[in-house]
């Protein structure tokens, strides 16, 4: 064969692999939505479930790498789909992760607004138990939000990740939502300490949780080193609640 048939032939089959690509990913969002209208899903738009598509796909990804070694190629070898579908909703990597960091953040803060109201009337042990349920629990349905944090934000260069504001905002909205809430008798600089250790804490110990587990001797994620988890923040700070925690009825 000739060195131009030989090329021919490549370009061809790559043509190939791209079509059949775009069909596969087509079939899944046409089977994605016909069972979202037997369910009575809201309809979606074929560009917006494509783009649910490729940030799932990142979520995982992001979630096992730094935002530096992550790639868009790791990303399409994750959906499942050709990389230039990627790059025909978002430019670059970077937007990839601005997304993906915004809509987790958000959709945290807005968890943690609800575990706030249910707080009410509870005693300081009560509270604290409840808020580490809520908040383990939501660990364990998405996972990949804290391991992103993980991943990025305990560095010096943090600040240099796209969508970097989001992470580090979210732990100033959260101690926003528990000023509002007027569930802590603590003064302004000793509010600031408590929530951001607790949390910085939580998000460490689920986070990095593989390796914590590990280090302890338990199973990642197994529900004996989720509860070791409680107990001991339980144990840290339960303390300190005994002597400020406000709980209006």
């Amino acid at each position: 064969m000739s060195k131009s048939n030989f090329e021919g032939c490549q370009e061809k089959n790559c043509t190939i692999v791209h079509f059949f690509t775009i069909k596969c990913i087509t079939m899944r969002i046409k089977k994605e939505l016909s069972q979202n209208k037997k369910n009575g899903v809201k309809k979606a738009s074929y560009g917006a479930t494509t783009m649910e598509m490729i940030l799932d796909a990142a979520c995982a990804v992001f979630s096992r790498c730094p935002y530096e070694a992550a790639s868009i190629r790791m990303i399409a070898a994750e959906g499942g789909f050709y990389h230039s579908l990627i790059r025909h909703h978002f430019p670059s990597k970077a937007s990839i992760f601005e997304a993906l960091s915004k809509e987790g953040c958000e959709e945290l803060r807005e968890a943690n607004k609800s575990w706030l109201k249910e707080l009410a009337g509870l005693g300081p042990g009560a509270a604290l138990s409840l808020y580490l349920d809520r908040y383990i629990a939501y660990y364990k349905s998405h996972p990949e939000t804290f391991r992103i944090i993980a991943q990025n934000i305990p560095r010096e260069d943090a600040q240099s990740i796209p969508g970097y504001d989001h992470l580090a905002n979210l732990l100033a909205g959260i101690r926003e939502d528990f000023e509002k809430a007027n569930i802590l008798l603590l003064d302004r600089e000793t509010s600031l300490r408590f929530l951001e250790s607790l949390h910085g804490l939580l998000n460490h110990y689920l986070g990095s949780g593989a390796t914590e587990a590990r280090l302890l001797g338990f199973e990642p994620d197994s529900p004996d080193y989720l509860n070791w988890v409680k107990e001991t923040v339980m144990f840290i700070f339960l303390p300190v609640l005994e002597k400020s925690l406000n709980m209006e009825v």
